[in-house]
């Protein structure tokens, strides 16, 4: 594969050198990533999740909607510290701020996010040049630091897992550069083309497998800024989502295994069903600087549970909502 990688980006290269780039008015085009040594690349991610747990009834008998809010905040700067546009790029992830609120289901405080600890530190990521993370191995690490983290001790040396935001930081980071690194065939690409990925669910409760989505990405238009000199051509990149009939194959595991029990309601609740998941998202990928400048996802969820303990003919529906933002800003901003 890393033969195929090499040879995409020596014809693009050698394209670009020869000066037969596509025009501002041509449907053909490369999503490559590119950076420059040592120059930061800097974006703001942030995910936000609204649940909601009804109770339905057999006996017809209403009841009150429970609701919960979640929300990181991330400023994660990318710096490369080793380029090779024939090859792989390794970059150096520094998380430099992250906060995490939280509006729970019964109303009380929780304990601080375990998220928070990523404030300050680094991990390293290998990249293709279409995006594709070639080694996370380092960014495996920090994720268990922070899942070991997430945990305290309740009554008789019971581990209690405390609420985390770990799981949408891990899809904010897994699918970051997705749109360009699931292509099959970049030198066909054009206007109107979709192509799929798989991609992990962010859940507030350890499963594994994760639960998955597929989504289909669409190449919608080429734009470029008739105002502006030398505007860079910008794609437009459309997404849609729905339930993934597979299951992921790969994954990462936030957390080690053993007997733990959830911190609030989620610790009542187990068997999760996903019926339905559906949305749309929008990426911008600066074509001529080789980076994504925003990317905003949104889709809703209908899940099914049930209790620890059975609780006569009453079962737990959720709503999910959620929604993904990231944006492309100056660095120090």
């Amino acid at each position: 594969m890393i033969r195929s990688w090499l040879g995409l980006a020596v014809i693009a290269c050698g394209c670009f050198l020869c000066g037969c780039q596509p025009s501002s008015d041509s449907t053909d085009t490369w999503l490559l990533v590119s950076f420059e040594k040592d120059v930061p690349v800097t974006y703001s991610m942030v995910a936000e999740r609204h649940t909601e747990i009804d109770l339905t009834s057999g006996s017809g008998r209403e009841s009150r909607p429970q609701q919960m809010t979640e929300k990181l905040e991330v400023v994660m700067v990318y710096t490369p510290v080793e380029v090779d546009p024939f090859g792989l790029t390794t970059l150096k992830a520094t998380c430099k701020s992250v906060k995490v609120t939280r509006s729970n289901f019964s109303g009380r405080e929780n304990a601080a996010d375990t998220m928070e600890n990523l404030a300050g530190q680094s991990f390293t990521l290998q990249l293709t040049p279409t995006g594709q993370i070639h080694d996370n191995s380092d960014f495996q690490r920090i994720v268990r630091d922070l899942g070991e983290k997430a945990f305290s001790t309740g009554p008789n040396n019971m581990r209690v897992k405390n609420p985390d935001m770990i799981s949408d930081f891990l899809a904010m980071q897994q699918f970051l550069w997705d749109a360009g690194a699931t292509i099959s065939n970049q030198l066909d690409l054009e206007v109107g083309d979709t192509w799929q990925a798989q991609q992990t669910i962010a859940w507030p409760t350890p499963m594994y497998p994760p639960p998955a989505r597929m989504t289909s990405y669409t190449l919608e238009e080429i734009v470029q800024d008739p105002t502006l000199q030398d505007a860079p051509r910008e794609a437009v990149i459309t997404s849609s989502y729905t339930l993934s009939e597979t299951p992921m194959a790969e994954y990462i595991k936030p957390y080690e295994e053993g007997r733990f029990q959830m911190r609030g309601l989620f610790g009542f609740l187990r068997n999760y069903q996903f019926k339905e998941l559906k949305g749309s998202g929008r990426q911008v990928f600066n074509i001529d600087d080789g980076l994504i400048e925003s990317d905003r996802q949104e889709y809703q969820m209908d899940v099914t549970a049930s209790f620890m303990l059975p609780l006569g003919d009453s079962v737990p529906v959720l709503d999910v909502k959620q929604t993904f933002t990231i944006e492309r800003i100056e660095d120090g901003s």
